[in-house]
């Protein structure tokens, strides 16, 4: 029993490794299939499989990928399945993940949204607090003291006696 042999290629299609080094500045977004690490400075949105921000990394945009590793600094929102963020990482914005590693030193400030679950509703506004007594104005005359015989204001006045009016 013989068959025949097929050829297998030699080389798999792949998608290499983009890296941008820690003197590129670049104002834009980027989209890529495959790996990326991020040395310099990237103001704009970023969307790829998996992205490494190295300590000198600093992105100021939207992050889209499967899995991320920050070591640098982002400010933007974090949409990934796996999220870590080292030890050296500083994030400032929001996190849609599915898991979420933070070690101990990192900076970590936004809110954090586990994927397939539904967003808290906003809280409800909580009603303004009373007056303070020094704000209440008085409208009604003064109550006789009950222990005391003393007559009121009001009670010296007769009835046809014109009161003037006094609003603050």
């Amino acid at each position: 029993m013989l068959r025949k042999l097929t050829k297998t290629p030699t080389h798999i299609a792949t998608v290499p490794l983009s890296i941008i080094a820690s003197d590129v500045r670049i104002v834009g977004n980027i989209t890529t299939e495959g790996e990326m690490q991020i040395d310099g400075r990237i103001e704009g949105d970023i969307s790829c499989k998996t992205l490494v921000i190295g300590q000198s990394g600093h992105i100021i945009g939207e992050v889209t990928a499967e899995t991320v590793r920050v070591h640098g600094e982002v400010a933007g929102k974090l949409t990934a399945e796996h999220i870590t963020i080292g030890r050296t990482g500083r994030v400032t914005g929001d996190l849609c993940h599915g898991s979420l590693e933070i070690e101990s030193g990192a900076e970590v400030e936004g809110h954090f949204l586990r994927k397939g679950t539904v967003p808290a509703e906003p809280p409800v506004a909580l009603p303004k607090p009373a007056a303070k007594a020094s704000e209440v104005m008085v409208t009604e005359p003064p109550q006789k003291p009950a222990s005391k015989n003393i007559p009121v204001e009001s009670e010296i006045l007769s009835a046809d006696d014109e009161v003037p009016a006094t609003v603050n």
